[in-house]
């Protein structure tokens, strides 16, 4: 294998490791959404709230913002759409989990 091989396979080694510790993010993060769902109904209160969601939101466009004079970034839209499809996601969970 030449040096340039060997150097792509280090960095898609990088790559499987960073996509490894997202997916393990996520699991963490649906764990606590759905604690949060269980003192939400223990509490009376309803499983959605759209101003928590907009918050949530709004931290990862600021995110976007703050990183936004790297060379190669994020946008503010694609970090919007990465949020909101893990609320959807968490949402749905929450809501099925309920129908059992």
């Amino acid at each position: 294998m030449s040096s340039e091989e060997n150097k792509l396979e280090e960095i898609r080694k990088k790559i499987d490791e960073i996509d490894a510790l997202i997916a393990d993010l996520l699991f963490k993060r649906v764990q606590y959404a759905k604690q949060a769902k269980e003192e939400k109904v223990r509490m009376n209160m309803p499983v959605r709230d759209r101003q928590r969601e907009n918050e949530v939101i709004e931290k990862w466009c600021e995110r976007a913002r703050r990183r936004n004079s790297e060379e190669w970034n994020l946008s503010e839209d694609t970090m919007r759409k990465i949020a909101e499809l893990i609320i959807e996601y968490t949402l749905k969970e929450e809501m099925e989990e309920g129908n059992e």
